[in-house]
């Protein structure tokens, strides 16, 4: 007697589930009913047929445009093409999901360097209010647009954002102090730039032209570099 599972390879089927179990005896096959689910992230043995990265990418405009709280598992399985069970296979559940990809906005902001390109200086602020164009389809900063809900993150998010916007604040200190030396007011001037960033990324919810977003940013550069 021998068993065998056939899953979708053998069936030269596509799905994701398998149901039959066969049983093969004396060249006669006994077909057995069975309830096989495989997952979209690691079935049988199988390797991954998403990448963590990809799913984040997907997921982050999701929860930029709707929050946390309005966003349910089935607008992220449409958005990634990834079920329940994968997602919860690589997260753990919808919240580690947002805290991850918070945290891949933050990290992709960075590499891009807007604060930290050389020579420091007016060009990275400048280059900073810009961010508020938008990415991953959407206009606005993700972490600005997930303030409304700060109370109600995990914490782990909120860690993350509080983290990001003092990063910010010291990276901008050290830019204006390239452009202007080390002044007392050079923290509060970061301060301010930091809230009228806030304000024009919120601005964006409203759909703003980019025109209309640059000359505000360009009249707020004339206004900082004269003070």
């Amino acid at each position: 007697m021998h068993f065998g599972w056939y899953g979708p390879a053998h069936l030269g089927l596509d799905h994701y589930r398998a149901r039959s179990l066969f049983v093969i005896m004396d060249h006669s096959v006994l077909y057995v009913q069975a309830s096989v689910e495989l997952t979209d992230n690691v079935a049988m043995g199988r390797r991954k047929l998403f990448t963590r990265e990809d799913v984040l990418d997907k997921a982050i405009p999701v929860f930029w445009k709707h929050g946390l709280a309005e966003t349910s598992v089935q607008d992220l399985e449409r958005a990634t093409g990834v079920r329940k069970s994968g997602l919860y296979t690589e997260f753990k559940d919808k919240e580690d999901l947002f805290v991850e990809s918070l945290r891949r906005y933050f990290e992709v902001l960075m590499a891009r360097g807007h604060l930290t390109k050389q020579p420091l200086g007016w060009a990275n602020v400048e280059s900073f209010h810009k961010v508020c164009y938008g990415s991953w389809g959407q206009k606005g900063c993700f972490s600005v647009n997930s303030m409304r809900e700060f109370a109600d993150l995990p914490p782990k998010a909120r860690q993350i954002m509080v983290a990001s916007v003092m990063k910010a604040h010291q990276l901008l200190i050290d830019n204006l102090a390239a452009a202007r030396g080390s002044r007392d007011d050079n923290d509060s001037l970061a301060g301010l730039i930091v809230t009228f960033f806030s304000g024009i990324c919120l601005e964006q919810n409203f759909g703003p032209d980019r025109a209309r977003i640059t000359k505000k940013i360009d009249a707020f550069m004339r206004l900082i570099r004269g003070m």
